[in-house]
């Protein structure tokens, strides 16, 4: 075990140079793993799904089925059973397998895993016995530290105290399974002999390395000895067929959601840095999905990383494309042996797939949909599988790793396809998106072909028709966007988040130019919300918008600042938000009202404004007080609060506010000491000829009070958010006795 703890103590990244290499404990992270098989309607359910409310919905799914590493051999359902003597774990390309399973290995040579339940673990990586041939036996398999006799002993000797992990079985070149068993051999007088007699014949053939590996998995030799087996999906059915019984089938599915945030910490260490690049990501609905899939965290995490901790607010994200485009050369290059004329085939085959499943907002496919030249499913990383249970029979179903992947292997199809070919299919895709909502499913795919017609990104397909045949699409998409805005087709609330998204997947800054000016000539508003849109996509698009007509935002005080630029170039500016889940940390502070107020003095003419503090303060009322005498503002004023509020501040600063007609006032609660001194300053200040209070209504007595002492009342609008029929009848009351009130509202 001391040699195993130097040796799995570091793993090598996919782009590790020599010498450089991480130590695995400051990478890895415990993943996602569950005990069951996951039913048709589960998995479309989190294929479809994206953003926190995928991780939400795996997390609802698979509450109380995930279990630890130390759980994989226990009893199942109760001490009772028999203890697994072998376990599938089974796990898309790149879910983490090959990692957890050096985990494993370090966690039992470091005593922290199995302690007394195994006294030797040996670790066999499929890729690498792939490249082994010529004479062999079982001990030759078994490299360690230990001579070939003390191997031989310890197998001999307590069989049952030994774990196999057998990594990568999707990876084994296994042409067929009776095949490449032996002859089985003479049973002496026990199963040790069977051992004892298998390493003792030299295997001459290379054919005969597959031999003793089968012959391991199904028992026939090591019978009592343990196995972990790790492999895809697309290989489970050729495993259970020589894995030896009882088995136990485990599903790893990569990372949850805190699993995500815990891997970004781990990456940078500084706890700033990772904060701010996973908040970043997190914005990204369709990255931040993708994150499951650890390969996909590692790519971000070292994008990122390379760019320094200034890099996160000051330089461009790299694409939502181009790192789907890193993860799928990255599988192909690590988990394929296909060459490279194969590998584009594969992806024509994939694409071609995806494609009909989209027209058809299909995401799990038969068998009998697969194109005929995907034939070799171990070759293909991007692909999971799994059994329905239908009536007595089992369905072989097949999908992508995520709704995400089949829409970005669609739009590849069509940068892979000719140019003539491509075109057609292009303008279909288009004319049947329509105003957005009508095919809203088909906006993912228009939005990964701007992201594969960037001139960067495309360079990285493999093949001649993308160079080509981007050209072609790229026209396609510049005349269609235009035509989005020119024509106003779009449902408007769609419309912003989307095109400012394709114009930053596509970066090219002519095209961008010539929307942006289009989109200023059009008046129509740029609507958007940062729960859709990252402020690094709206910097990038307005850079070159000389005059904004009008721009809807909801964002907070941190992201306006960053958007300082973009704002004072804005002819309409209107800012919204939930006030009631807004939390205390995102109001303003003084400081920020007094640079949000400090902007809103240079423009040439400034509307309502809307301000959330923490709290009404002499600093935020001087501030205020100061900009609208200054900017001579102030016929109406609106209060939004629900924490410490000053009330007797905010009278005082409204009774200075001069030309007030029209207060509207929204807090979490109104004591009857508020109500009075509100009721108070109307009687003081007759030019307010209206106040919105929704809290009155649970002080109605105290209102109807002051509105019979008003002299001339001509009109009174009253909202409730309940009409009880005691208020009713005062409302009535205040009616007839009021000469001067010619109606009631």
């Amino acid at each position: 075990s001391w040699s195993l703890l130097s040796e799995y103590a570091y793993i090598t990244e996919f782009t590790s140079r020599a010498g450089e290499q991480v130590l695995l404990n400051d990478r890895y992270t415990d993943p996602l793993i569950i005990q069951k098989h996951r039913e048709k309607k589960e998995r479309e359910t989190e294929m479809r799904s994206r953003g926190e409310r995928f991780f939400n919905t795996r997390e609802t799914n698979q509450r109380n089925q995930n279990i630890r590493l130390d759980q994989l051999f226990g009893p199942e359902n109760g001490s009772k059973k028999v203890p697994r003597k072998a376990v599938i774990l089974q796990g898309d390309s790149g879910s983490g397998k090959s990692v957890t399973a050096q985990k494993i290995v370090l966690d039992w040579a470091s005593g922290e895993l199995y302690a007394g339940f195994f006294d030797v673990v040996f670790h066999l990586r499929c890729k690498e016995l792939n490249g082994l041939s010529g004479e062999m036996s079982l001990l030759d398999l078994l490299d360690c530290s230990l001579t070939p006799n003390e191997i031989g002993q310890i197998l001999k000797d307590i069989p049952q105290r030994i774990l196999f992990i057998i990594d990568g079985f999707d990876e084994l070149m296994l042409s067929g399974t009776k095949e490449s068993l032996p002859p089985k051999p003479d049973i002496i007088s026990h199963s040790q002999a069977i051992v004892c007699s298998l390493l003792k014949g030299r295997m001459m053939r290379e054919s005969f390395l597959l031999a003793i590996v089968c012959s391991l998995l199904k028992g026939r030799m090591m019978r009592e000895s343990f196995l972990l087996v790790t492999t895809r999906s697309t290989a489970v059915d050729k495993l259970e067929n020589v894995l030896k019984k009882p088995q136990c089938f485990v599903e790893i599915m990569g990372f949850s959601e805190k699993g995500v945030s815990e891997y970004f910490r781990k990456f940078f260490e500084d706890e700033e840095f990772s904060s701010q690049v996973y908040e970043q990501v997190k914005i990204h609905e369709m990255l931040y999905t993708a994150c499951f899939i650890p390969v996909i965290c590692w790519i971000i995490c070292t994008i990122f990383k390379r760019k320094g901790k200034d890099g996160v607010v000051t330089s461009e994200l790299t694409t939502t494309t181009s790192i789907f485009v890193d993860f799928v050369l990255t599988l192909l290059k690590h988990h394929s042996s296909l060459n490279q004329h194969d590998e584009l085939n594969l992806l024509k085959d994939l694409g071609q797939l995806a494609e009909s499943g989209t027209t058809k907002r299909q995401v799990l496919f038969s068998r009998n949909n697969l194109p005929k030249a995907i034939s070799d499913l171990s070759n293909i990383p991007f692909l999971c599988t799994f059994h329905q249970q239908e009536r007595i029979y089992l369905k072989e179903m097949f999908g992508f790793l995520h709704l995400s992947f089949q829409e970005f292997f669609t739009a590849l199809f069509y940068m892979l396809t000719v140019k003539a070919e491509a075109k057609i299919k292009v303008k279909e895709l288009l004319e049947s998106a329509g105003n957005g909502r009508r095919n809203e499913h088909l906006l993912p795919v228009i939005r990964f072909l701007f992201g594969l017609s960037n001139k960067k990104v495309n360079r990285l397909i493999p093949g001649e028709h993308p160079k080509s045949t981007s050209t072609v699409i790229r026209a396609q998409l510049e005349k269609w966007i235009s035509k989005v805005i020119e024509k106003n087709i779009m449902d408007r609330f769609y419309m912003s988040d989307f095109i400012l998204h394709c114009l930053y997947e596509l970066q090219d800054r002519e095209i961008l130019k010539k929307v942006m000016k289009l989109w200023e000539r059009s008046g129509i508003n740029i609507h958007w919300s940062l729960k859709g849109v990252d402020c690094q996509v709206v910097m990038y698009c307005l850079q070159y918008s000389s005059r904004i007509m009008s721009m809807e935002v909801k964002s907070n005080a941190k992201d306006l600042k960053m958007l300082h630029p973009v704002l004072c170039r804005c002819t309409t500016l209107s800012k919204e938000d939930n006030i009631e889940k807004r939390p205390m940390f995102l109001c303003l502070s003084d400081e920020s009202v007094q640079k949000i107020l400090k902007t809103l003095s240079g423009q040439t003419s400034v509307g309502n404004i809307r301000l959330v503090v923490r709290s009404i303060s002499n600093a935020n009322v001087d501030l205020t007080m100061n900009f609208l005498v200054k900017e001579k503002m102030g016929r109406r004023f609106r209060k939004n609060t629900e924490f410490d509020v000053n009330v007797d501040a905010l009278l005082s600063f409204l009774s200075c506010v001069p030309g007030l007609t029209e207060v509207d006032i929204q807090a979490e609660y109104l004591t009857d000491i508020w109500t009075s001194k509100i009721l108070s300053y109307l009687q003081v200040n007759p030019k307010i000829s209206h106040i919105k209070c929704p809290e009155l209504d649970e002080h109605m007595d105290s209102l109807l009070l002051f509105l019979h002492s008003v002299p001339g009342l001509k009109e009174v609008k009253v909202w409730l958010n309940n009409l009880i029929e005691s208020w009713a009848a005062g409302l009535f009351t205040l009616f007839l006795s009021c000469s001067s009130l010619p109606h009631l509202q």
